[in-house]
């Protein structure tokens, strides 16, 4: 009954130690068996060719970069096409503002020549006036200037002698006269501001 049990417990032993060879043979085996089915799933994603996914992708992406650095250049030379035409239309509108320009400054030079011309007329003919107004007898000299406007009759009195103007007022209907002085002493007044200013600087 002993031998049988001994015999019984060795047989154990024995299966145990077979068992656990085998298990520690499997473990082994294992990532050797892992390594070659990475090894062939990396030979499938190959092409015809050979050349890995990986090396495509990076192709594709070159692709899409020059492709897309084509459209930008593109567009530049677009944008700068459609810069030099604003450029040019500029450029024209310039010129022509430049041509009005030169054309107005003669026009403002021609009228100011005329106004020249016209006032030279008028200080000769004011002259002229301002004689004849103090050769005259001052109540014939009185009722003319009693006719003539207002800012008219103070220019022409106001380049005569102040004797002649206070002898032809005198005759002059009373509000005119008193028009006419009032504006003659606001002439006076300026042209004495201005002579000060001008003795001044």
């Amino acid at each position: 009954m002993k031998s049988l049990t001994q015999i019984f417990l060795a047989s154990l032993i024995i299966v145990k130690i077979i068992l656990g060879s085998i298990f520690i043979y499997q473990v082994e085996l294992d990532p050797l068996f892992l390594e070659r089915n990475a090894m062939a799933s990396e030979e499938a994603e190959k092409d015809p060719e050979g050349m890995p996914e990986e090396d495509e992708t990076i192709v594709n992406e070159e692709e899409i970069d020059l492709n897309f650095l084509l459209k930008k250049k593109d567009e530049l030379k677009g944008e700068e096409e459609e810069l030099a035409k604003k450029r040019a239309e500029l450029m024209a509108i310039l010129e022509e503002m430049n041509n009005k320009i030169a054309i107005l400054t003669q026009l403002r030079n021609k009228i100011r020549a005329e106004m020249g011309r016209k006032k030279t007329i008028q200080e000769k003919e004011l002259r002229h006036l301002k004689k004849i107004y103090s050769s005259m007898k001052p109540q014939k000299a009185a009722s003319l200037i009693e006719k003539l406007d207002m800012s008219f009759a103070v220019e022409l009195l106001a380049n005569m002698k102040g004797d002649a103007v206070g002898s032809i007022l005198s005759f002059v209907d009373i509000e005119k006269a008193a028009k006419i002085t009032e504006q003659l002493a606001k002439r006076s007044k300026g042209s004495l501001w201005s002579n000060s200013r001008e003795g001044l600087q």
